[in-house]
């Protein structure tokens, strides 16, 4: 016979088991996907970070899911100012190239947030909101938590973002690249062409606090991953890109180099990206040592 104490207990677990079901609801009841193009979707939830509705683009390999989760190689790719989630496949030789790569691509919405916590706005906290992104779109698709079938990418203030992004969380990439990224900023002191006026509006006008965002002052964090720099002879970022360069070279970081024609353009942006593809997917190929 079943005591009164058993059955309370027994209604405890029950109860404590509906309870997490319905946040599990809740949370699913959050995320809305749309197909956009057939093997490419949007991902929309609300951001706990950013506190309002957000979208992501996910790109998937032709039978995506046959792929066991373990070996789900995923590439993230941050976009540049004034540009967005749905740049990249807007560009319809671009959307095929992603589609033909064989990775798991996903193209965060970053706004104008340089993919950084804001020192001055306080609210504007796009690097955890980034790692939030990463998250759900991970748990939707069932990406690995190995770093080695990770990689991360970015243009112009993506390549910014992109190894700012993994100098903070090296734990999680095996490979970075950055396309006419801004490398050696914020910062004043560049030649007159080569640099970029600091939006002061995200990262304040405290010099000290400038260098704490400028991904060549921790370009150690970089160690045992794999990077490719991409620059253009005309571009405005080229003297950062050689400084950060000429950083890895003192570290004895081993690294890719490559100066495309042009400036700092979409032009160049596409013509690096399969660059990046043939480089993320040779870093995070099974046997790759």
């Amino acid at each position: 016979m079943i005591s009164d104490h058993s059955i309370h207990k027994l209604v405890c677990v029950l109860a404590f088991v509906g309870l997490l079901f319905d946040f599990g609801l809740a949370d699913a009841a959050d995320l809305e996907t749309k197909s956009l193009f057939p093997r490419i979707e949007a991902i929309s939830f609300d951001s706990t970070h950013l506190k309002k509705q957000k979208r992501a683009v996910i790109v998937l390999p032709d039978h995506w899911q046959s792929i066991k989760p373990a070996e789900r190689r995923t590439l993230v790719i941050l976009h540049g100012r004034g540009r967005h989630e749905l740049t990249l496949i807007d560009d319809k030789t671009i959307r095929q190239q992603l589609l033909d790569s064989g990775l798991f691509v996903i193209l965060p919405d970053g706004d104008d947030g340089w993919y950084i916590n804001s020192p001055v706005r306080k609210q504007d906290v796009y690097e955890s909101y980034l790692e939030e992104v990463l998250d759900v779109v991970s748990q939707q698709y069932q990406l690995p938590h190995n770093r080695k079938r990770w990689a991360i990418a970015g243009w112009s203030m993506g390549g910014f973002g992109c190894v700012n992004f993994a100098e903070r969380h090296p734990e999680q990439f095996a490979a970075v690249s950055s396309i006419i990224g801004l490398l050696d900023f914020p910062r004043s002191g560049l030649p007159k062409g080569q640099s970029y006026k600091v939006p002061v509006e995200r990262f304040g006008s405290d010099e000290t606090v400038w260098k704490e965002f400028n991904p060549l002052h921790r370009a150690e964090k970089l160690k045992g991953m794999s990077v490719l720099i991409i620059t253009a002879d005309a571009a405005f970022d080229r003297t950062m890109n050689e400084r950060f360069r000429d950083r890895l070279s003192e570290l004895k970081q081993p690294h890719q180099y490559i100066e495309l024609k042009g400036g700092h353009t979409f032009p160049v942006v596409r013509e690096a990206i399969p660059y990046v593809l043939e480089f993320t997917k040779r870093e995070l190929s099974a046997d790759h040592k």
